[in-house]
């Protein structure tokens, strides 16, 4: 009989203890998927959220793509323009190179014509001037023109001072005449032709011995 009993009393203990471990088991077993649920949640939260950082890394690089295209575009293009500017302005400045070399060419010509009419007025205006009077000796008729050659300088030096001229330009008898007694060139008594000549030259006679001093 107590064997019986005492069977029985291990057999609940047993019981108890199994009951008591399964109990742990499934609270173990319970947490367990608990825990495997809130992994998978994680997981699934990450999975999410690398898939956004994928996509707007994807959408970020695009941008970056196309704005740096549009950016090499604009670029190319300024690069485009500068360049024709370039070769715009080197067409401009040899364009410009010629006309100032025709520019120059042209007005040689002109200054060259205006001297030799120059000299055409003066050797045409003595042409066309009274003679010498007969009686006068060689030797008034040398200080009358050296006179006259002092009255010519005079009304260049008049002339260049109005007209603001340097010493390389050349008056014509026209540009002297407002300065003459009674707007007249003179005239050489023995016949001789007058070269007015540059403003840093002296006027000239053609007779021998018709010329004024060093000095002046």
């Amino acid at each position: 009989m107590n064997v019986k009993r005492w069977l029985l009393w291990v057999c609940l203990v047993v019981i108890f203890i199994s009951q008591v471990l399964l109990f742990r088991a499934n609270s173990q077993l319970t947490a367990a998927q608990t825990d495997a649920r809130d992994a998978h949640q994680q997981i699934s939260l990450l999975q999410t959220q690398l898939d956004q950082l994928k996509a707007s890394s994807v959408a970020a690089l695009s941008l970056d793509n196309a704005r740096l295209r549009e950016e090499n575009q604009s670029l190319n293009q300024k690069l485009a323009k500068a360049n024709n500017d370039l070769t715009q302005m080197g067409a401009d400045q040899t364009k410009i190179a010629g006309q100032l070399l025709t520019a120059r060419q042209a007005l040689q010509l002109q200054q060259d014509h205006l001297q030799q009419l120059s000299v055409e007025n003066l050797q045409q205006a003595q042409a066309l001037a009274p003679p010498p009077p007969p009686q006068m000796s060689p030797e008034e008729a040398r200080d009358t023109c050296i006179n006259n050659l002092k009255t010519i300088d005079a009304a260049k030096q008049m002339w260049a001072l109005e007209k603001n001229k340097d010493a390389a330009d050349i008056p014509t008898v026209d540009d002297l005449t407002p300065y003459l007694k009674g707007n007249v060139m003179p005239v050489c008594p023995a016949g001789g032709a007058y070269t007015i000549g540059a403003m840093n030259e002296s006027p000239t006679c053609s007779i021998a011995g018709h010329a004024l001093p060093a000095s002046q």
